[in-house]
């Protein structure tokens, strides 16, 4: 199963440096609107919930529609994680639901809250690579790549046995923006795949995928 993840990097004013206390201060109950509650994998992960309402449209023996409103509860489960005096959320499997997180996130906090999205526009987590037996190139995909002049394109290149960007002769003194780049990786006879995304995600799947987490995370700091 493949996970998608978020980081950004956070600063939380002087008075408010435990989290963990600020989020225990706005339960998800019964009549709130949205809340937090600790996330079953324990340790420093939490859910924020949130309620929404679907409109459904029902049809009597007689084709008329009738309209009925059905609240639903939604979740997004986040860790906490502290490196070299950062604090970091890793979401899981974020959506545009983001926002509100960061915005509720605000609220309890006050004024001093930042967040700032973790990218790897500019760059790879090493430490990634450098701890697996083996990794390759397995999907790319760039944009801006200019053509002519008033002609700009998007490719997308997939290879099972791998590619190297700098062989690639179709890319050659082409100025290109890469959006995403897939790699598969082995370790101790385990594989896994790991893909980066320009706008900051981070999809990981596969046997290795714990130790993949916790690789990237090492090496936040590098990229705030």
């Amino acid at each position: 199963m493949q996970i998608r993840y978020r980081w950004f990097c956070i600063q939380l004013p002087a008075r408010s440096r435990d989290l963990a206390v600020i989020v225990a201060s706005c339960p998800f109950e019964p009549e709130s609107a949205y809340g937090f509650a600790r996330a079953p994998s324990g340790d420093a992960s939490y859910r924020y919930l949130w309620r929404s309402r679907v409109v459904v449209t029902k049809l009597d023996a007689e084709g008329t529609p009738t309209y009925e409103q059905i609240e639903s509860v939604s979740f997004t489960d986040f860790a906490v994680i502290e490196l070299d005096g950062l604090i970091f959320l890793r979401i899981e499997n974020a959506g545009r639901n983001i926002r509100d997180l960061l915005n509720a996130l605000e609220t309890l906090v006050g004024m001093g809250f930042t967040a700032k999205s973790v990218t790897f526009d500019k760059g790879r987590p090493s430490s990634v690579f450098n701890s697996v037996d083996s990794s390759k190139l397995v999907g790319l995909k760039v944009i801006g790549t200019v053509l002519a002049d008033d002609l700009v394109a998007r490719m997308e290149f997939v290879s099972k046995e791998g590619m190297v960007v700098e062989n690639m002769e179709v890319l050659a003194g082409l100025k290109y923006k890469v959006e995403l780049a897939v790699f598969e990786l082995v370790l101790s006879g385990l594989r896994g795949q790991i893909s980066f995304a320009a706008n900051g995600t981070v999809k990981i799947s596969g046997q290795i995928a714990p130790k993949l987490i916790s690789l990237v995370e090492q090496d936040l700091p590098l990229f705030v």
